[in-house]
């Protein structure tokens, strides 16, 4: 009788494409959180040296210290800019005054009248005529008029701004305020006396900033100081000026 051999079982067939040598895989839970995951020394390829850290913190340092440059840079640039428009003025206004000698405007009071409300009131009409055949003349803002009696300021009010071309006449009215809620004793006698026409001798002082103009020349700003002297005949109705002088000085 003949005795049979059994063959052993053949193993399960490997897969080929997995490399035998690959360390296990970590199966992690799926679980929320953090997890700590060691690495074999031996399986970092490799260690930048410290000399890289080096030059990528200088790298990071540098576009800092460009914009910093760059900004200086600027502000030097935009200082030196102004600080040559602004000689370029000086030396233009200056050679505008030497060059072309601008005469001074002329002022005169048309007329004067005071109001008598709640509080003094002087209303006053000027005349200013410029003399120059080529240059205007430009009144800034911030002009002030004030009257005087006896040396003290009873009123003042505020200059207009305008434009005065070459031999031109320019009329205009200005108002000035009390500066008391009463009128002075010599202002008040000359309204109330109707029969007897009282004279009252002011000082009215002007203040005003102006620049030469001809074309596209500017000249620098200069300070007009005017003074003029002036006598009325009465307060009451139909004032006339008797006698007045102006003078202006440039500064």
């Amino acid at each position: 009788m003949e005795e049979r051999v059994i063959s052993p079982p053949r193993p399960p067939p490997q897969d080929y494409a997995d490399n035998t040598n690959s360390p296990p895989k970590l199966l992690l839970p799926d679980i929320p959180g953090t997890y700590v995951v060691q690495v074999p020394k031996d399986q970092i390829y490799r260690v930048p040296p410290p000399e890289n850290a080096r030059i990528a913190e200088n790298y990071r340092k540098t576009p800092q210290r460009e914009t910093n440059r760059t900004r200086c840079c600027c502000i030097v640039l935009i200082t030196v800019f102004i600080a040559i428009i602004i000689f370029v003025g000086a030396l233009l206004g200056g050679l505008f005054s030497i060059v072309l000698r601008p005469k001074d405007p002329r002022f005169s009071i048309q007329s004067f009248h005071v109001k008598n409300t709640t509080h003094p009131q002087y209303n006053i009409t000027l005349q200013v005529y410029n003399p120059n055949s080529k240059v205007g003349v430009s009144y800034k803002e911030g002009g002030v008029v004030s009257l005087a009696l006896k040396r003290k300021e009873i009123a003042s009010g505020a200059y207009p701004s305008f434009f005065q071309a070459h031999h031109n006449t320019s009329e205009f009215a200005v108002s000035l305020k009390g500066s008391s809620a009463k009128f002075p004793k010599e202002v008040d006698e000359s309204m109330r006396n109707e029969k007897k026409k009282v004279h009252v001798a002011f000082s009215l002082t002007i203040d005003v900033q102006t620049k030469m103009e001809m074309g596209l020349l500017r000249s620098g700003t200069m300070k007009y100081d005017v003074t003029c002297q002036v006598t009325v005949d009465t307060l009451a109705k139909a004032t006339k000026v008797l006698s007045q002088q102006c003078d202006a000085k440039r500064h």
